[in-house]
């Protein structure tokens, strides 16, 4: 074979496997612009006044409703009474049902609803209100219940807030919670600084778990008043709630159940905090990528289309060494820098267009 032909042929692959690189980066790409609600069930009387088309936009409300309690602080949760079906439907890009199914003149369906990110986010700031991206975090709570008249503290077994926080979750949340094991080490670390409970951190059980994401939730009750003292620390950001909570009782599971959802509430406000999309921050990022290593590229592609915080990117330029990569990332650069070293991606930043090893 020739020399000539030799250098068609590589570059005959090349082009061939860049065409694929760049088919699938739109596609994935296209799906990136989406908020995605999966799962929406609904059911529906099977009968003569029997419409598929107001069952479906039943999901889209319902799922409509479930995204807005994920991206919004519950503070600016009201605009839900603004927004009527139409005006929903409008932010729909697509749907699927997923399962469908008649049971005892019932009708009964699984809906997956796509909204389109870009107009949702435009929408919301157009009327003053900045969303956050969907970013689940998995996070240890620790919650310990005394009671301060007995000056007791109650073993987890006996803790009502311990055995009914993960009976209390929604779909909605972000946040997912594991609990310590009962341990009597614990119990004893716990004993022993009563009296600097506020203060004291508890690292001896929380390292324990080898966790970074934490919460340190305190319940001082004391003749049906409790006091909540919280301390979060999520992905190195250290936050505090103090709350106070009238006539609770700890024999009552629906007082227990809405103070813990309360406190969800709050946590889940705090966690949003962290991941607003402030579409005024707009800090262009070119980032190279070694022509020859398809699966970096597509790992890197698969993964840009999950940070809800990049509002576009594109090859910019591309060569037989390199693919040069322009992402428009919302917020700064070590923001972009810290979610890229959580995904496993190494950066090197040392010259003006970075490079991912």
């Amino acid at each position: 074979m020739t020399l000539s032909k030799k250098i068609y042929n590589y570059l005959y692959i090349f082009f061939l496997v860049l065409i694929i690189v760049i088919s699938e980066f739109s596609t994935n790409f296209a799906k990136a612009k989406t908020f995605v609600i999966n799962d929406i069930e609904i059911q529906e009387k099977y009968d003569l006044n029997f419409n598929k088309i107001k069952v479906v936009d039943k999901a889209f409300k319902k799922a409509f409703e479930i995204l807005i309690s994920k991206i919004l602080q519950s503070q600016n949760k009201s605009i839900l009474r603004s927004i009527d079906i139409n005006q929903i439907k409008s932010f729909v890009e697509g749907f699927s049902l997923m399962e469908e199914k008649f049971v005892d003149d019932s009708y009964q369906a699984k809906i997956n609803v796509d909204f389109n990110k870009i107009d949702l986010i435009n929408y919301f700031n157009s009327k003053g209100i900045v969303t956050s991206s969907i970013n689940p975090i998995d996070v240890m709570i620790l919650p310990i219940l005394i009671d301060l008249k007995k000056n007791q503290i109650f073993s987890y077994s006996n803790n009502p807030f311990f055995l009914n926080w993960n009976l209390n979750n929604r779909k909605f949340h972000q946040i997912n919670y594991f609990l310590p094991n009962e341990d009597i080490e614990d119990f004893s670390i716990i004993r022993e600084n009563i009296g600097d409970i506020e203060n004291y951190n508890f690292n001896e059980i929380f390292n324990k778990y080898n966790v970074k994401n934490r919460i340190l939730l305190i319940l001082l009750n004391q003749d049906n008043l409790l006091k909540i003292f919280s301390k979060l620390n999520l992905e190195n950001n250290e936050m505090y709630i103090n709350k106070n909570f009238k006539d609770v009782s700890m024999k009552n599971l629906d007082q227990i159940n809405d103070v813990i959802l309360d406190l969800k509430n709050d946590y889940e406000n705090k966690w949003k905090s962290l991941n607003e999309i402030n579409t005024s921050i707009i800090l262009p990022i070119r980032l190279s990528v070694d022509s020859n290593n398809f699966l970096l590229s597509n790992n890197l592609e698969n993964y840009l289309n999950e940070v809800d915080l990049i509002s576009n990117y594109k090859i910019e330029s591309f060569n037989s060494k390199q693919i040069i990569y322009k992402i428009i990332f919302n917020s700064t650069p070590d923001k972009f820098l810290k979610i890229m070293q959580n995904a496993k991606f190494k950066i090197d930043t040392s010259k003006d267009v970075w490079k991912l090893q």
